[in-house]
C-alpha cells in the first residue's frame, strides 16, 4: 500500500479529505515513532559487540558475522573509518577511531540519515554484488560531518511550529519555510505525522492533536523514508551537483 503524499496547503476540510489515515503496515514501515524502539534496541546490541581495542579487520568480520552488510565506506583513513551498514530494515553508521598502532580507541553507532544509494538498495532487500570501495565522494553521506547543521535547522523548525494550530496551518507554514511535505505517514483524529524535505535534510514532523489543534509538535529524525522522500532528496542532490 502506498504512503499518501501531501500537496499544497488547503482549507482544513480539504486537507482532511486528501490526508486519509495511513494503513498499519505503512505506519510501521515509515514512522520513526513506531520504528525507533526496535532500532534502538538493536543498536545497543551492535554497540556491545563492537568493543574498542581491535583492528579494522576485526570490525569488518564482526559486522559480517552479526548479519550486517557494509553498504558504503564513507570515510577511510588511518585514524578513522566510517561504514554504513544494513540488516533488514535497519541501517546504522559505524564510526571507529584508531590510534597510531591501528587499534580502535572509540566505536560509535549512530543513525544513518544521509544514505548512499547502495544502502537504500540494501534496505529494499537487495544484496550487494561486490563489497563497497571507498571513494572521496562518499564523505557527503557522513552523519558525523553533517549532524551539527541538521540539528540547528531542526531546532529552528521546531520553534516555528508552535502548538495551537490546525493541520492546514501547519502545512501552509511548512511550505512557507521552504519544506516539501513528501509523505503523510499517519492521519488520525489525535495524531498526524509528516515527512518533510528541504535541500539535503529530511525530518519527521509529529503532531499530537486535541480538538483539531496541535497539542504537541515534535521534529525528529526521518530514518525510514518513503519513496517520495527519497525521490525529493535525490532531485535536490542532482540540482546541487549541476550548479
Amino acid at each position: 500500500m502506498a504512503v499518501h503524499a501531501a500537496g499544497d496547503a488547503k482549507p482544513a476540510a480539504a486537507a482532511d479529505k486528501t490526508m486519509m489515515p495511513a494503513s498499519h503496515p505503512d505506519r510501521m514501515t515509515y514512522s520513526d515513532r513506531e520504528m525507533y524502539k526496535p532500532w534502538s534496541n538493536e543498536k545497543d546490541v551492535l554497540k556491545n559487540s563492537l568493543k574498542a581495542g581491535q583492528d579494522k579487520a576485526f570490525y569488518k568480520k564482526a559486522l559480517n558475522d552479526a548479519g550486517y552488510q557494509i553498504t558504503s565506506i564513507n570515510v577511510e583513513k588511518p585514524e578513522k573509518v566510517e561504514y554504513e551498514v544494513v540488516k533488514g530494515a535497519h541501517s546504522y553508521e559505524v564510526q571507529i577511531d584508531f590510534d597510531k598502532s591501528g587499534k580502535a580507541t572509540k566505536v560509535d553507532i549512530d543513525g544513518n540519515l544521509w544514505r548512499a544509494d547502495s544502502t537504500k538498495a540494501a534496505m529494499r532487500g537487495n544484496k550487494l554484488e561486490t563489497p563497497p570501495a571507498f571513494v572521496a565522494d562518499n564523505e557527503r553521506f557522513s552523519d558525523r560531518a553533517r549532524m551539527k547543521s541538521w540539528t540547528s535547522e531542526k531546532e529552528q523548525l521546531e520553534k516555528a511550529l508552535k502548538p495551537g494550530q490546525d493541520t492546514a496551518s501547519y502545512m501552509a507554514q511548512l511550505k512557507k519555510l521552504g519544506y516539501q511535505i513528501t509523505s503523510t505517514n499517519e492521519r488520525e483524529k489525535d495524531y498526524v505525522e509528516y515527512e518533510v524535505v528541504k535541500g539535503q535534510n529530511s525530518y519527521e514532523v509529529q503532531i499530537d492533536l486535541e480538538a483539531g489543534k496541535g497539542k504537541k509538535v515534535d521534529v525528529t529524525t526521518n530514518m525510514w523514508q518513503s519513496d517520495a522522500t527519497e525521490k525529493a532528496l535525490a532531485q535536490s542532490s542532482a540540482k546541487m551537483t549541476t550548479k
